[in-house]
Formats: structure tokens, sequence, C-alpha cells
């Protein structure tokens, strides 16, 4: 697996057109999921490099050998590694920007923990990579206020910073966490252009610009709205287009998205900030606080950034950042990609037997490999099912690649049910599973 920090969905999707099986006439959703066959795992973290969120990053860095520890649990397909970037500019961190902390940088952008063919790592750090991701993941506090997250994440991702070249792998699974205590506020230079009359005093510009309310939100003074959305008409860039361009890379069953922000509440406050060092005549006011570290924490809504992860479905992730421990959001975190990324079977599949005479568990699903899934020369084979000898034993017949499905409870799902792959021959690298089942049956009214 590997990692990346910057600076900083298996999406359950109903599909009832998707061919299944002639043999159930009343057929429910239809839940799909793309398995790595390497379990390959790239992970970007984007973190937040504003003043305001020097305690978050201290407080989420302690949390890193949990995370790995999650995510190198018995049973877990993949190892563990990762990278950072800055919030403004997209360029992966390789080295810690706080002075206190001394970590040798690494040679590439990313941190990066391979298997080897012996049973051996490739990694490309020195020490446990827990420690290696804590340290690179100070990102200091002398980013903008303006904070930008979601442009970062394209700018990390999208091939303009050659430095980053190398961090996305062909067939893997990508996730995508971002820390901050800020709403998103990606858009067109323009925005900052304008006189403070038209959009208000520093940040709160964004603000205007981010929120379509009841009633509109006045640049003039304070004020209480209820009812707000993202509004889609700005200088701002709709988080929509970035959750397209997301899902472009490796798929929308191939992306993880998990959250760490302001509770994104529908109802918003603006009024004069005052936090150390500074005061906000005209400012978009919290949405939830704790203490972090022994001191005073605030966060703002984050409705753009929860709209952005929201399109991501059960592939999405939010914790608030509001809270005194990380913990349990970094073990959601680790759970997800875990249930994400393994052949554990997602949904409320429907798991009668479709061929009850017949040895096994015959549920009714369609399984195909696909090389170059989101590249110009995508190809699809559709694996035939393996023939059971009995629950447990399938048979391989002919050696080429078949499929079948057994009970695990390891497996955190609804059924509790692993997807299976007998295979002679090693596929191509980059090979993903794509695997859909039926739901449960609806019954007619």
């Amino acid at each position: 697996m590997r990692c990346s920090v910057l600076v900083l969905a298996i999406l359950v999707a109903g599909c009832p057109d998707r061919p299944i099986s002639n043999s159930i006439p009343e057929q429910g959703a239809v839940f799909s999921k793309h398995v790595p066959v390497s379990a390959d795992l790239d992970i970007l973290f984007v973190i937040d490099d504003s003043a305001s969120t020097r305690d978050k990053q201290a407080l989420f860095a302690q949390n890193y050998k949990n995370f790995v520890a999650r995510l190198e649990s018995p049973g877990a397909p993949f190892g563990a590694a990762c990278h950072p970037a800055s919030a403004t500019d997209g360029r992966m961190q390789n080295a810690s920007r706080d002075p206190s902390l001394a970590c040798a940088p690494t040679t590439d952008h990313f941190l990066s923990d391979l298997a080897r063919p012996d049973g051996t790592r490739q990694i490309n750090y020195t020490g446990s990579l827990d420690e290696a991701l804590s340290c690179i993941s100070h990102v200091g506090e002398a980013g903008c206020g303006v904070e930008a997250p979601l442009e970062a994440m394209r700018r990390a991702l999208d091939g303009s910073r050659r430095e980053n070249d190398g961090f996305l792998r062909k067939g893997a699974f990508l996730a995508v966490v971002i820390l901050t205590d800020e709403d998103d506020c990606s858009g067109s230079p323009q925005l900052f252009a304008q006189p403070d009359g038209t959009g208000g005093p520093d940040d709160f510009r964004c603000t205007q610009s981010a929120y379509r309310c009841d009633t509109s939100i006045s640049t003039l003074g304070p004020g209480a709205y209820t009812g707000c959305k993202v509004r889609r008409d700005t200088l701002l860039t709709d988080p929509d287009a970035y959750a397209a361009f997301l899902s472009g890379l490796q798929g929308p069953l191939g992306i993880v998205v998990a959250l760490i922000a302001g509770d994104p509440k529908p109802t918003i406050d603006t009024g004069v900030l005052r936090f150390p060092g500074h005061t906000q005549a005209l400012a978009l006011q919290p949405s939830c606080d704790a203490t972090i570290l022994g001191g005073a924490a605030f966060a703002r809504p984050a409705l753009r950034l929860d709209a952005f992860r929201q399109r991501f479905g059960d592939h999405g992730l939010f914790s608030t950042v509001c809270q005194s421990d990380y913990s349990q959001a970094v073990d959601d975190i680790g759970a997800l990609l875990f249930r994400s990324i393994s052949p554990c079977l997602e949904g409320t599949l429907d798991d009668s037997d479709v061929f009850p005479d017949r040895p096994g568990l015959q549920i009714d699903c369609s399984v195909t490999d696909v090389q170059d899934a989101f590249g110009p020369a995508r190809h699809e084979q559709v694996l035939r099912r393996c023939a059971m000898l009995d629950d447990d034993h399938p048979d391989v017949g002919d050696g080429t690649t078949c499929w079948w499905v057994k009970p695990n409870p390891a497996c955190d799902t609804e059924t509790q049910l692993e997807l299976q792959i007998e295979r002679s021959d090693a596929p191509a690298p980059g090979t993903i599973v794509d695997v859909s089942c039926s739901g449960q049956r609806v019954e007619p009214d």
C-alpha cells in the first residue's frame, strides 16, 4: 500500500438494469464492488496547514500507530505507507515542516511500503511507518488562511506536479483523507480580486459565495441563517466537479473519502470572531468546539466538503474535528478502507441459493476481471462460476479462472460472505475484479 499526506466509496449502488441471472424474476437492488487483485492502496492525506489547525495536526499524528495497526491487522489484504503536499499548491511533502521535529526526508514525495514476492518489504523511509507518517504530517501553520483542500487534492493528483509522479498506481484503490477546521474555498482567483464591499472582508467572501440560505447572507453585519445549502452559481468551484475528477481516476467504486472537519449544520451564524492574535469583524461562526490538547479549539461548518464527501455514498465517511480524541475517527477510517478493498461482499445481498441442488452456496452474482479499468485499453473477461465438490472445495476443472463464495465470520458485512477467485496464472498487473450481486428481493405491494 502507499499513502500520501498533503499539507495540506465499495460504493453500494442500486443498479437494477445490471444483468445478473434469469433465475430470480423479482430482483431488488444490485450491489457492486471493485476488488483490486493485488490489494494495492494509495492514500492521500490532505491536511490544513493554517495556524488554527496546529493542535489538530498534533492530535491526529498521535493516532497513526493505531491507523497502521488497523490496516496491518490479521486478515487485512494490504500493507501500509504514506506521503504529504501543500494545501495551497498540491505539492506532496516528504519532510516535516515543524522545526522541532527531525525526520529523514524520503527520496520520493510520498512514503511507499510495497510487498516483494519473497515476503520482504520495499520501503523508502527509515524507522517505523507510523513514525514516518506522524513526522511528515506536521505540515506547519504558515499556510493560507483561505483553505482550498479540494483544489490541493486535484493539483496533487492531476499530473501537474511532476514531483508527485509515481504515487498513483494503475488498479490501486485510492483513499483521500481530509483534515481541516474550515470549509473549502476552492475557486477562481477573481473572487479575491473583488473589493471588500462586494463579498465581505477577509475570508467572509468564501462564506457569502459558498452557501444559499433561506435569506441572503449579508456582508454588512451579523446574522442568523437557516436552511443553508451549497451554492453552485458563484466563483467557487462546485464540489461535484472535484468528485467527478476523483471518480475519473479510479472509478467511484475504487475511491474512499474520509472527512474530519467542522459539523456541516444547515443553520449558520455570522458575526465577530475572536481568536488568539486576531479579531475578524464579520466572520462565519463555529459550528462546534472542543478542548484539544488542553486548549480551546473550534471549527466552522464544512458544508461544501461534506457535499463532496456525500458523492461517494457508503464510501464516504464524516467525523467531527471537534473532539479531544481522534482514535475512534482514525479506527473508523481504517475499518472503511479494509471493508472497501477486501473481498468481503457488501450490501444486503440476496443470499438464497439459486442452484440448491448443487454443492456449495450459489448466490446470484456476476464476476469480471477488468484490465486497464479506467484507461483507453479497458478489457473485460467474464469469469465462470466454479463447480463445487462440497461447501468449501471448488472443482477447478480445466484450470480456467473461476469464482465462488463462502461464509467468513471475519467479514464485517451484512451477509459475511467472501468472494474467492481460483486462478492457474497470475493476473495482469493492475487487474481489478468487478463483482455485482443481487440484493434482497422486494416483494410487490
